[in-house]
């Protein structure tokens, strides 16, 4: 399978990125802006492509060229305290950028996709561990944002 990971240079990406090479992933490509994420951190034999999710000519050439035939989306504005501080920021980069992404890979044929979430979109849980069957109930713009692309993808 030929995966295309976006934020895969980041923290966490970039241990999916070395998994899914682990598990015998044909090819995979990451997309990350590098505004968190490090090339350094990429596992090789995964390429990166530097650019922006919410490029769609830019997702479409890369799952053109790769033969894309998934997509694991781990790019994000994370940061709890900075989503109140900027929520504009974060509906535009988790929701509108996620969005763009989507219609990209949709367009090339791209039918499997593999959100990233939080479990910020259950609030304050009031006991753990948290399940998924929670209420669904963010308090913040980060939870927010990430609860309205799964929404999204539903």
């Amino acid at each position: 399978m030929r995966i295309l990971v976006t934020g895969g240079a980041g923290y966490i990406g970039s241990v999916v990125v070395e998994e899914l090479l682990a598990a015998g992933a044909d090819r995979v490509v990451i997309v990350d802006d590098l505004s968190k994420g490090h090339a350094a951190a990429v596992a090789r034999p995964a390429e990166l492509v530097r650019g922006d999710i919410a490029d769609p000519e830019l997702i479409g050439r890369v799952c053109r060229d790769y033969a894309i035939d998934a997509v694991v989306h781990m790019a994000a504005a994370s940061l709890v305290g900075e989503s109140i501080a900027d929520p504009a920021k974060y509906y535009r980069a988790n929701v509108t950028k996620g969005l763009a992404l989507l219609d990209a890979a949709i367009g090339q044929g791209v039918r499997r996709f593999v959100f990233s979430s939080t479990a910020a979109v259950y609030g304050e849980p009031s006991t753990c561990p948290i399940v998924e069957d929670f209420p669904l109930n963010p308090t913040n713009p980060y939870g927010d944002t990430k609860l309205a692309f799964e929404r999204v993808l539903a």
